[in-house]
This record gives C-alpha cells, structure tokens and sequence, in this order.
C-alpha cells in the first residue's frame, strides 16, 4: 500500500535524490543494458567520469540489472524501491528466526526495520536503498555461518556482502562489517562461545578466511575500480563531517514518528532513525532478560552504531573520530549509516524481549501475579520512560504513540496475568501494524509522472541551438529542494523548477553533457574547480574571455537564478513562470582545440592557479614523469597551424584527422583518467592532463590520425578475478552437494 500511488495512480517520487539521481542512474542503467552508452566512461557528468567505478548505478548489481533491463524507467525505479523493502524486511525476519525468535517476534522486528523512519526517508536514494536490503541479509549470513562454520556458509556470507557492495553505498558495507565485529566481543564471556571457540576454532579460522578471500574476489569488479577512483577524488585525504544532530533531535528520532521526516531545515529538533516509542520501550528491556551470546553481541553492536550515528554529539564518536581508532571513519561525511544498521539491531533486541515476555510460566516465563520485585522493577521502568517521554516531548508528535505503547503496556501485562502469555507475540505485532499503517504508511507525497517530461527550458534551447557538443553548468539554489520534505507545499513546483536548471544527474536523461554531479567522489580536479566555476559565473575573475576555465572546457550554457552579467553570458532562455535563466556562453570554445603554445605545472593545484592567472593563449599541461615534450614556444598560440577533422566520437573513443604545419597539441575538453590511451598513426603517445578538466596530447608536425580511447585495465582485473572467484565458490559448492549426496546414499544391502 505504501508503493500504490505509484503503481496505479500514475505517481512517483519526486523528492530528496529521487528525481536528480536515482532516476538518471537507473534511466543511464537502462539505456545501457538496450544498447546504449557504457557506465565504465561517460562525458555528460562531471566532465567526465568514470561512472560505474563510482558504484552508486548499482552497475554490477543483479537487481539493478534486472530492474533496469526489464522496466521503464520511472514504473521500474519506484518497483525498484518497493522490492527492496520486501528483501530487506524478509532479511530481517530471517535474522530473528536464526536467533531463536518465534515468527510472530520475528515479524514484528521486519515491521520496525523496514518501516522505521530512517528506513523510509532513505527510499529516496536509489543507492542507499539498494544496499540497504542486503543488510540483514548480511547480518543472517553472519548467523549461520556461526552456527555452522563450513564452505557453503561462509560461501553464502561473502556472497551477501558482496552484493551490499555491488549496490552501490560503501558506507553501508562499512557499518555492517563493523556491526558483525562488534557483535563477536561476547563470545569470550559467554560458556556458548567460548565452546564454539574450543570445539571449532580451526573450523571458524579457515572458513572466515575463505569468506574473507572469496567476498574481495567476488566484488573486485567494483571494489578495484572504486579504490582507484577514491584514491583520485577529492576524499582520497578524507573528508570533514558538515552536519551536527543535537542527542535531543536523535531521542525523539528514536522514539516519534513526524508526519515530514526528511532533511527539511525546519525539521532539524528531530532527526528520523526508528520512530517508534513502542519498539524502543520492549527492546530497553532486553538488559533485565536472559539472553544468548549471540543477542547479547547484537545489543552491543547496536549501542555502538548508535553511538557512531550520532556523529560528534556522541562523546565516543568524538574519541574514535579524533584518535581515529576505526578505520575508514574519515573518508564519509555522514553518519547516518550506522543509524541504520543500529536499527536491525533495535529490531531484533525487542524481538527477543517479545518472545521472552511470551513465554509461560512452566517455559520460565515471568509469573506477574505474585512476583512483587516485578511489580516495583515494572514501576521504576514506567516512571524512567515517563520521564524520557516528559522531556522528549513536542508538538505535533501524534497521540497514537502513546496510546500504542499504552495498548502494549496494559494489554501484555493482562495476557500474562491470564496465564495467556504465549499471544503477547501476536498482539505486539498487531499493534505494531497499526502504528505503521496510522502513522507510517502515507509518509510520502508522490508527485504525477508529467513533471518528468523534458524541461519547458532544454526544449527551448533545443529549437535554438545545436546540444551534442554543449556543456551545462548550474548556477541555481533550485537544486535545494532536495533539502525539503516530501509533504513541503509547492514541492512539485520546486521539483519542477529543479529540473529546469538541469540540475545533478539529471542531464543523463535527455542525453546532454554537463561538469556537474550527485555523487560522492568526483575527480580532486573537479572538486577544486567548483570555486573558480562560481567567480567566472560572477564576474570575479582576472583571466580575459576566451581564457577562463568555463570557455576552455566548452561549457556553453549556465543555468541561474537571475540574469548572470559576466562578460561573454547572454540570455538563451528565461522562463518566466518558474524564474529560471539559461546564459549562453560566447565563449565557449568547442570540444577539440589546438595549441602551439604550451605552459608545464606539476600538479591539478598548478593548472587551478594558472587558470586563475591572466595569460596568453595557452595549454597547461601537466608533467608525466619520464615523458617528453616538444620544445617550449615563446611565440603567441598559432592555433590555425593544426587544423583537423573528427572522424568519429563515442565517450569512450574518438578519431582525428590532424594536418599541422609545425609541432603542438591537441586538446580534449575530457577529464583524464587512468585508462585513457592514446595513438599517433598506430604508435601510443602520453596523454597529458590539461586545462585542469581535459587531456591533450603532443602533435608533430605533419598529417596523422590520432586516437583517443578509454579502456580500464582496473575494470578488467577486477572482472577477471571475480568471474575466477565464482568459479571457485561455485567448485566448492558442487563438492559440497556431491559429498551431501554420498552420505545420503543407500549402503549395500546385507546378503
């Protein structure tokens, strides 16, 4: 019911990162898999970018793949979201029944999980979303590999992180791994674990190993390419953390449900985690039940994520950020990732209290009706919660909160009273429905599939001005609508407005080129020059036109808010209803340029200063160690001493005619990237980075062909070694099953 409007009444998601990522992501993904452009390079983001080492496409995901092969964009990507809440709610519910929970318990922590607000507002990220239904799944795998260290389940546990990682989010990927080693510090306290280790130590060494080996060969496809990207973007140092929760913001997170739960400025005193007062109420009572390890392992890795989510409000977060005690905390800007993963552990603590509570008397279960330190344990546990609702308390939080923890409260303590105990599963898991379908369920507020039809402005500058080799650059704020929540009014105009500016990723759906993003790591050169892209919007720049970074690069038209007066920017296109500018840029220059003249810098940092230097027409390039170069010109730029022609173009390969009268460069308004290779008359030639966001290569004089082309050799060893590692993961199973097979055979019959 949630996914309905969507399905039948023409609707889909317009806010957060819908509409500016996931939908391009997933219409490029589509595109691809019908023949289309490939993800391993493409010219329309960032300049260039390699887009499936980024991963966030979930370019190597099998539900990706599927989804996107077989819907239409827009029906498929809201499918989309809607299967992974049902693969993430049945991970959960088969986490529970690892540990020991009854299916009632059970599925009443798939209900917290799936519907907890965190888990909901994240339906907006395609990426997040994706990663996030293989978390429990992860957690499970983790369940049965300990309660069975062989081959096939540490198969099946490499297999399910892999897939976290092929969805794209490696922070996900992140928390869970820490949560699965934080959850193991209780095997050496308990008799259980310390058994297991004893009877099975060599067992839980080399499978974990195995697993360890077969999830890096597995997901190499994806994970060498994203280190090599990472190690190039602008978080390859790290990255700081810009947002701060205050405790009380995240309290009431755990504990209400707000009709907006999205990152709205207005809403900030509440910040969506699980959102349900009666989840939180069962599951604080874990502590005073006995427990296995095992559960014992989820509480503390719950309180640690916890802890992790709550970024620097958290005093420990602050000790382990600083000292950097937990590697890979530096290269995310959000925390909210271990608040998801704490959420399946919230789950599953109160699915254990639940089927504690549910047990009777004989089974051990609490006998309320003569057990008077119950009855004061109960009172002081009423009156501490009491207090936490007093001081947590604003408005407008719904009463169905408490009417609901109230309903959980009287109505258990009447089943075990009544020696009816064992239904207590049942009713929390009834009142749980309710809470979800009256408070939960109608969240979102979809907005009709015709505010995705190409924007009033592109079709504008369509009819005006050839688009295949233009560039796009945003220079609006209509992208912040992002910030606001599904249920804001006039949110389809903002989202309408949105997309008149081009904004993100958007551009990958109409088929047109821009230097902007909405992913985590664009390359450092692209990140630096955001700064200079905004001056020479403005005006304050001290380069000449014709020289600054936006003519160099080719970017033709700027979206902004108000009529740009830089020189060299006129008016394209101003819709008036929605107050939206599109500036030409005079100045662009085309996407092949040439040069006689040509300055040498040492680093991205070198060429930025340049750019932002007054000089003459000139290439800066930088070095490559150990390459040549032709000799140093003092004369102005020739650029007519090269003349050429394209012979072809694709993103990943482009062909050239040159016909120079003396020695000097052609340049491609590209971004350079490990990959690139080029040839001079079938002879291979240094590709240098230049103009910051291009590459160039060093022309002699005379007539050549010259060639560009894009192959990763990371992609290919990374694809190497997974299909190897499926090959063996796929022997070791067949072994398995032989060897289940034998055993299973009948022994001869007795003469």
């Amino acid at each position: 019911m949630f996914w309905w409007p969507t399905l039948f009444d023409g609707k889909t998601l317009i806010h957060g990162d819908s509409i500016i990522h996931g939908l391009p992501l997933f219409d490029f993904h589509s595109k691809f898999l019908h023949g289309g452009d490939t993800p391993l390079w493409t010219n329309k983001v960032f300049g260039g970018h390699p887009l499936f080492a980024e991963g966030q496409g979930g370019f190597a995901n099998p539900l990706n793949i599927l989804s996107a092969w077989l819907l239409p964009p827009i029906i498929g990507v809201n499918i989309f979201h809607l299967v992974c809440m049902l693969i993430g709610g049945c991970g959960v519910f088969a986490l529970c029944r690892m540990l020991g929970n009854g299916v009632w318990s059970a599925g009443f922590a798939a209900l917290a999980v799936v519907f907890s607000t965190l888990w909901i507002h994240e339906q907006q990220n395609l990426t997040i979303s994706g990663t996030l239904a293989w978390g429990p799944w992860t957690l499970c795998a983790m369940e049965v590999w300990l309660k069975k260290p062989a081959v096939k389940q540490a198969i099946l546990l490499a297999a399910a992180t892999t897939l976290m990682v092929l969805a794209g989010y490696p922070q996900l990927v992140h928390a869970a791994v820490l949560y699965m080693l934080i959850s193991l510090c209780t095997l050496p306290f308990s008799e259980d674990g310390k058994m297991l280790w004893k009877m099975q130590r060599r067992q839980l060494m080399a499978t974990a190993a195995l697993s360890i080996l077969l999830f890096l060969g597995f997901s190499a496809v994806q994970l060498l390419p994203l280190l090599e990207l990472a190690s190039l973007s602008h978080r390859s140092g790290g990255i700081d953390l810009p947002f701060y929760f205050a405790p009380m913001a995240l309290l009431r997170g755990l504990l209400y449900t707000r009709d907006q739960v999205a990152f709205a400025r207005a809403q900030m005193e509440q910040f969506p985690i699980l959102g349900s007062l009666m989840v939180c109420m069962i599951a604080s009572l874990f502590p005073l039940l006995k427990s296995s390890y095992r559960a014992k392992g989820h509480l503390i890795a719950a309180l640690v994520l916890l802890q992790l989510g709550s970024g620097t409000s958290s005093p420990l977060f602050r000790l382990l950020y600083d000292w950097h005690l937990v590697p890979g905390l530096h290269f995310f800007r959000t925390t909210q990732s271990y608040l998801e993963l704490a959420v399946i552990g919230i789950a599953v603590l109160a699915a254990c209290v639940i089927d504690d509570l549910g047990k009777p008397v004989e089974q051990g279960g609490l006998d309320v009706r003569y057990n008077r330190r119950l009855w004061v344990v109960a009172a002081i546990f009423l009156t501490i919660w009491a207090a936490i609702i007093a001081i947590s308390h604003v408005q407008p939080i719904p009463w169905l909160h408490f009417a609901v923890a109230a309903a959980a409260v009287i109505g258990g303590t009447v089943l075990a009273a009544s020696d009816k105990a064992v239904r207590i599963p049942l009713l929390m898991f009834l009142l749980l429905a309710l809470e979800c379908f009256a408070l939960r369920l109608h969240l979102f507020h979809f907005g009709d599939v015709s505010l995705l039809r190409q924007p009033a402005t592109l079709k504008a500058l369509s009819q005006q001005y050839p688009l295949q080799d233009a560039k796009f650059l945003n220079g609006s704020i209509a992208m912040s609508y992002a910030f606001f929540d599904s249920k804001t009014d006039g949110l389809d105009t903002r989202a309408e407005r949105a997309l008149s500016s081009i904004p993100a990723l958007s551009n990958l759906m109409w088929n047109i080129s821009s230097v902007d993003g909405a992913l985590a790591l664009p390359l450092r050169a692209r990140a630096i020059a955001a700064p200079l892209f905004d001056d020479e919007m403005a005006g304050r720049n001290r380069t000449a036109i014709g020289q600054r970074a936006i003519d160099l690069l080719g970017i033709r038209f700027i979206s902004a808010d108000r009529q740009l007066t830089a020189p060299g920017l006129r008016v394209a296109v101003h819709d008036e209803r929605l107050n939206m500018w599109i500036m030409e840029n005079t100045a662009a220059q085309p996407l092949f340029q040439t040069f006689t003249r040509y300055r040498l810098v040492h680093s991205d940092d070198e060429a930025l200063k340049m750019l932002k230097t007054p000089r003459q027409p000139e290439l800066i390039i930088e070095s490559i160690k150990g390459a040549a170069l032709p000799p140093a010109s003092t004369a102005g730029n020739k650029a007519d001493a090269i003349r050429f022609q394209v012979q072809a173009r694709h993103p990943t390969f482009y062909a050239i005619d040159v016909d120079a009268s003396e020695p000097g460069w052609l340049f491609l308004a590209d971004a350079n990237y490990p990959g690139w290779r080029a040839t001079i008359d079938g002879r291979e030639t240094p590709v240098f980075s230049s103009q910051l966001l291009g590459k160039a290569v060093a022309i002699p004089a005379g007539r050549h062909k010259v060639e560009f082309a894009f192959s990763s050799p990371t992609f290919q060893y990374g694809l190497w070694l997974s299909v190897l590692s499926l090959l063996v993961a796929a022997g070791l199973m067949s072994r398995y099953f032989l060897a289940q097979r034998r055993q299973r055979r009948p022994g001869p019959m007795p003469r």
